[in-house]
């Protein structure tokens, strides 16, 4: 069984008015400001499997 497919190598979009898109979004952006990689990539992955669950995506 597959998965949907994407390029890993972007930033999942969050959507415009969600209150958990806006916060993983927030987390993410922290964790680049002080190159926290690996903080980075978990937000990523956290806003992946938000997008799928929530939005459909």
């Amino acid at each position: 069984m597959t998965g949907p497919t994407y390029d890993v190598s972007r930033s999942p979009v969050p959507v415009d008015g969600c209150e958990a898109c806006r916060e993983l979004t927030a987390r993410r952006h922290a964790a680049r400001a002080v190159f926290d990689h690996s903080a980075v990539s978990d937000a990523n992955v956290r806003m992946r499997a938000h997008l799928r669950q929530e939005h459909g995506g």
